[in-house]
C-alpha cells in the first residue's frame, strides 16, 4: 500500500465534484488518512463551473468544520466586473496570505485578460498564493501565459496547476517558472510520465515543485507514488511533499 512517511501537505483539491468517488468532507478524510495526507487546500468544483458564491459558501462550511484537515481556497470568476474582489473581500477569513482559485478554461477566459486584472492585483499586494489550472498550450490557461504575468505581479505565489498536464505542457510550465522565480509547479494531473519530476528538480528545484492530488477527480495515491518512487534526495521529497506548500502558507519556518 502507498502511504507517505512524512504528513503530507496536499495544495490541490476540490469539494463535491459530481463524481461518484468519495466527494463529501468526510469521506476525503478516511483517503486521507489512509495515504497519511495531513491536510488539503479545496475549492468548491461549484465554483469552479457556474457558481462562485455559492461554492465558496460550501469551502467556507467544511473550514468551520473541520479547520485542521482543510484549507479553502476563494473561488473567482472575472465576468462581472468588481465580484471577483468582492469574494475575496467576503471571505478573507479562509486564510491569510490569501488563497486563491482560477480556473479560466471553465471560465471560458484567458488567465492574461484585462478581467483578471483586479484579482491578479489583490493576489500581489496580499501575497496571495494562486492556484491556476493549466493545460499545454491552451489558450485560456496555458503555461506559456505565465512568465509575463509572474514577472508583472511578482508578490503573488503562483501554482502552475497540473504543470499542463502533458509532457509538452510540463516543458512550457518548466519554462515559465524559470523566467520568473514566484511560479511554482503543482504535481496533480491525469497523465503520468517517467522520469518528469527528476528533470523538474534538476531544472527548477524542489524548493518550487509541490504534491497536488486534485482528489476527488484523481486518485491521490498515484501523484504520491510519483513523488516516492522518484530517483531524487529524500529531503526533496519532504520539500515537495509538505515543506514547500507550508512555506507558502506562511505555517512554517522552513
Amino acid at each position: 500500500m502507498i502511504r507517505s512517511p512524512i504528513p503530507v501537505a496536499d495544495a490541490h483539491a476540490h469539494l463535491r465534484s459530481g463524481f461518484a468517488y468519495k466527494t463529501e468532507p468526510e469521506q476525503m478524510l478516511a483517503v486521507m488518512d489512509s495515504l497519511n495526507i495531513e491536510f488539503i487546500a479545496v475549492t468548491a468544483s461549484l465554483a469552479c463551473r457556474n457558481d462562485m458564491a455559492a461554492g465558496n459558501a460550501e469551502v467556507a462550511e467544511t473550514l468551520r468544520r473541520y479547520s485542521s484537515r482543510f484549507r479553502g481556497y476563494i473561488t473567482v470568476n472575472p465576468h462581472v466586473p468588481g465580484e471577483a474582489v468582492r469574494e475575496l473581500d467576503r471571505w478573507a477569513a479562509f486564510h491569510q496570505p490569501p488563497l486563491i482559485k482560477l480556473h479560466p478554461g471553465t471560465h471560458r477566459y484567458p488567465v492574461h485578460g484585462l478581467k483578471y486584472a483586479p484579482v491578479w492585483d489583490y493576489a500581489n499586494q496580499t501575497q496571495a498564493v494562486v492556484l491556476v489550472h493549466t493545460w499545454e498550450s491552451d489558450p485560456f490557461c496555458g503555461p506559456q501565459h505565465f512568465a509575463a504575468l509572474g514577472r508583472a505581479y511578482p508578490h503573488a505565489r503562483i501554482l502552475l496547476g497540473h504543470s499542463g498536464v502533458t509532457w509538452r505542457g510540463y516543458e512550457q510550465a518548466t519554462e515559465a517558472a524559470l523566467a520568473a522565480p514566484n511560479l511554482y509547479l503543482e504535481l496533480s494531473g491525469s497523465q503520468r510520465h517517467r522520469t518528469k519530476l527528476e528533470r523538474c528538480v534538476a531544472r527548477v528545484g524542489a524548493e518550487r515543485i509541490l504534491y497536488g492530488s486534485d482528489m476527488p477527480f484523481l486518485e491521490p495515491a498515484s501523484t504520491l507514488a510519483d513523488v516516492l518512487t522518484a530517483a531524487i534526495p529524500d529531503w526533496s521529497k519532504e520539500l515537495i511533499l509538505r515543506h514547500n506548500f507550508l512555506r507558502l502558507l506562511g505555517e512554517s519556518n522552513a
